[in-house]
């Protein structure tokens, strides 16, 4: 299984000016790679509905082949890397390109089929673009006893890890990667422009954790906008999370930010539009970044609950018929992480090796008076 870890992390350089240059060279690569990405998208599409245009003889298809650098053909499915080496060759890393050039055509693959069904559009990539590369590039990672941190080479630039109080256990997985119990993945850096900041998406493959677990027990599990799981095993109820902490929290902090627009009117200008706007950028990803904690939480204490009892199992009831009801509903659609939550629950069982399943059966008594 690969996970992720979000690490922030800071270039080592002493000389201001060096490290400035090292900042821009980073941004540089991040404007030339979304750019890239961008135009590789475009090209791939452009040359899947060729194919299908009846207006176009198959002579003149033909005729529109792949030419390499060197004005050889070129197979289709190394197209998009032609077009990246054409742009940036010289500029990039070619490890970078080859990353890039796997993570867009994957991308594309997925969505290909919405694509020429015309139920969606043709993506964009944006800023917020990872900058991603192998695991190869990765030099040098180990503990610095002077500086007293974690660190790494890349691309020939040194990098410092900040862990701060890690609640996140990041130092166990960083020493497990120098010691190579886990293998490292293709990983990347997010350049975060809001805080001013960089981290290190740090992938590696962990095998699922060692526990005596017992085929025959089961945890039954429901999610509820009033309580947001409800587990059950052999007669022991566990209420995960309240309405109060969840939907309230999360109504308080849209009703804070519709406030904070209607009276961004009042605010002084200035310096334009992001002065006047500053209480509203307060808000942003705020409402994101706290619901993803708590569906980690939530998520976390159910999987706790289902090893501590080693059940090897764990039943989501009625959760299609819930999904199809909270459709219709607008406002339980807009405030309520039903396909986030359960996403959280699979992963994490994952990890211990529980099975996720979902059971329709008639509602039961405890729910029926919960709800």
């Amino acid at each position: 299984m690969t996970l992720t870890r979000r690490l922030e992390i800071y270039i080592c350089e002493d000389d201001k000016e060096v490290k400035k240059e090292l900042y821009s060279q980073l941004y540089n690569w991040r404007y030339l790679i979304v750019n890239g990405a961008n135009e590789m998208l475009s090209y791939l599409y452009s040359i899947d509905r060729l194919k299908y245009y009846k207006f176009i003889t198959e002579q003149s298809k033909i005729d529109l082949g792949i030419t390499g650098a060197r004005g050889e053909p070129v197979k289709e499915g190394s197209a998009g890397y032609v077009l990246l080496s054409e742009r940036m060759k010289g500029k990039v890393p070619t490890d970078i390109l080859n990353c890039l050039q796997k993570t867009v055509t994957k991308k594309y693959t997925c969505f290909k089929p919405a694509l020429f069904k015309g139920t969606c559009s043709l993506f964009t990539y944006k800023n917020n673009t990872p900058i991603p590369f192998s695991s190869i590039s990765i030099k040098n990672l180990r503990w610095n006893q002077d500086l007293n941190h974690f660190e790494f080479t890349l691309f020939g630039i040194r990098f410092g890890i900040t862990l701060g109080r890690d609640r996140s256990n990041n130092k166990k997985v960083l020493e497990s990667c120098i010691c190579k119990t886990v293998e490292l993945c293709e990983s990347s850096i997010l350049i975060d422009d809001t805080k001013r900041k960089l981290f290190l998406l740090l992938c590696y493959k962990c095998g699922s954790k060692t526990v005596l677990l017992n085929d025959a027990k089961s945890v039954d599990a429901s999610l509820s906008a009033e309580t947001p799981i409800i587990a059950t095993f052999e007669g022991d109820v566990k209420l995960i999370g309240n309405r109060e902490e969840f939907m309230h929290r999360r109504l308080q902090i849209q009703s804070a930010m519709r406030r904070a627009q209607i009276n961004s009117k009042f605010s002084a200008g200035g310096k334009g539009r992001k002065r006047k706007f500053m209480a509203v950028s307060n808000f942003h990803n705020k409402e994101r970044d706290y619901i993803k904690t708590r569906l980690h939480t939530y998520s976390k204490i159910l999987v706790d609950f289902a090893v501590a009892n080693r059940c090897k199992s764990i039943n989501l009831i009625n959760q299609t018929d819930k999904e199809k009801r909270a459709k219709c509903d607008p406002f339980l659609l807009r405030n309520w992480s039903y396909y986030g939550l359960k996403k959280f629950i699979e992963y994490k069982a994952k990890l211990w090796g529980i099975e996720v399943r979902i059971l329709e059966l008639p509602k039961n008594n405890l729910e029926s008076n919960i709800n």
